[in-house]
Formats: C-alpha cells, structure tokens, sequence
C-alpha cells in the first residue's frame, strides 16, 4: 500500500492523483510518503493531537473530492488546524506523548519509532502548506 499526503490547490491535486494512478508521477516538494498509514490512521493522529493540545472536537476524516478519482481526500481543515497547533508547541515532550498514544492504538500497525519521523515529516509539511496557503490531500493506493 502506498499512501502520500500533499500540499495542493485542488486542480493541482487532481492532476497529481491522474499522475499517481498511471504510476507516472514526479517528485513534488510538498509532499511526505507515509508507508504503512491510511485515513483512518490520520483520523486517529486527529483524536491524539487534539487532546494533546486541548483543541476540542471536530470533523477529522479526510473526505473525497473527486468522484473519478476515488483514492484523493482531502483532510479536513480541523485536522488541518489541530496539527498546525501541535507543530507549533512549545513543549518539547508533546510530540512524544501524541506518538505514544498514536502508535498504543489499534487502528496503528506502527510503533513509535516508525511514527515519530513521519509525524515530523507531516508536522513540517502542514506548515509549509499553511505558510503555502495550499491544502493537504491524501493518496491512498490500497493496491
């Protein structure tokens, strides 16, 4: 399963998700590959962090945009927000604590050692996005 988050507007995205499923896609810089993650799993990232920064609730499920093109949601701006936050904390241990929980539950396959670099990455990629003022779609190849 291959699975991309990316920073895009949503014609740029749809474009990139048409490059994605003919296997000819190129490198983009605002893009972080997450092995092994889906939706879901960001959906659980969602809960974590947004009780680690004391953010409250929101809508956390990435969501279709595209009826062609099945595989490319874009995440919800709360989701969105909450990570923005999280990447902005002042406490070095957050990030830890939110990978420890993150990888404890059972939608994860992954432990925290696998975790804490593509939290980094994703963390940096949110930001870049929000500086960008692009969203953030995932691709899911569950091929």
């Amino acid at each position: 399963m291959a699975t991309q988050l990316f920073a895009a507007t949503h014609t740029t995205a749809v474009t990139r998700a048409k490059a994605l499923e003919s296997g000819h896609a190129t490198e983009q810089a605002l893009a972080v590959e997450l092995p092994g993650l889906t939706g879901p799993d960001l959906e659980v990232l969602g809960e974590v962090a947004a009780a680690a920064v004391q953010f409250g609730t929101g809508d956390l499920e990435p969501a279709e945009v595209d009826l062609d093109h099945e595989q490319l949601l874009r995440l919800p701006d709360f989701l969105v927000e909450v990570l923005a936050e999280l990447a902005s904390s002042e406490d070095p241990e957050l990030a830890d604590e939110v990978v420890t929980a993150w990888s404890a539950s059972e939608e994860v396959d992954l432990d925290p050692t696998e975790l804490r670099p593509l939290l980094d990455a994703v963390l940096e990629l949110v930001v870049e996005a929000q500086d960008d003022g692009s969203d953030l779609y995932l691709w899911v190849d569950l091929g």
